[in-house]
């Protein structure tokens, strides 16, 4: 089985050393890189292209959003996942439009998440901590009252398994928590998340999430 690869972007010495002793003895995971800003990343990745990325927001010259626009613009297969100090909204949702995969604080991103995020992430989900999915779901439900009628007539288009699994994922569940609760296996969770994205052509569970609550589809 190949191994997920991740190079890490930090201009802190001190944390991405801490980050090679967390990976250092997963048999899943390769730590290919370790560099300390975003143009670096970028010359590194030319010879050595990483699955997934994991960058600080805030560098010298260039953040972490702009080199995850950058890596956007460049059409590769990497994932972006920020670990930030910072977990206020603008960011959050700055780092979520650029195109990262996912959210974590580093204030309290433990090993067992971290090691979770670059897994679930490298299974092509995205994965944002507790405390970043309450800070999103917040935001979305200050916006909640801005219902279009277009978007409300497509509700409809949900069978009854969907709305029940769309709205674990708005309560913030993981693919396995809802597998384990509906007796399902993940690969049957997945396609139906597969088709509710498709349905309405969401980018992102993000959106997926944003839609359900904007629209009332799902009962919070």
């Amino acid at each position: 089985m190949s191994k997920i690869r991740v190079l890490i972007v930090d201009d802190h010495q001190i944390v991405r050393d801490g980050i090679k002793r967390l990976l250092k003895d997963e048999d899943d995971i390769e730590l290919i890189g370790s560099v300390g800003s975003g143009k670096e990343a970028l010359d590194f990745i030319k010879c050595n292209q990483p699955d997934i990325l994991i960058t600080d927001l805030s560098m010298p010259n260039m953040s972490g959003i702009e080199l995850t626009e950058r890596l956007m613009k460049l059409s590769t297969d990497i994932k972006v996942l920020i670990l930030s100090m910072f977990n206020n909204e603008e960011y959050i949702f700055s780092a979520i439009q650029a195109g990262a995969k996912g959210y974590l604080p580093k204030q309290d991103s433990t090993t067992e998440i971290l090691l979770e995020a670059i897994r679930t992430i490298s299974n092509g989900d995205e994965f944002y901590s507790p405390s970043i999915s309450k800070i999103v779901l917040k935001s979305f439900f200050k916006n909640v009252k801005n219902t279009s009628v277009g978007d409300v007539s497509k509700k409809h288009q949900l069978t009854s398994r969907e709305k029940e699994i769309l709205k674990l994922y708005v309560e913030g569940y993981t693919n396995n928590e809802i597998a384990e609760k509906l007796s399902l296996s993940v690969f049957t969770i997945k396609t139906h998340k597969n088709n509710i994205m498709q349905k309405y052509n969401f980018k992102s569970t993000v959106e997926m999430i944003k839609f359900a609550l904007r629209n009332n589809i799902v009962e919070w």
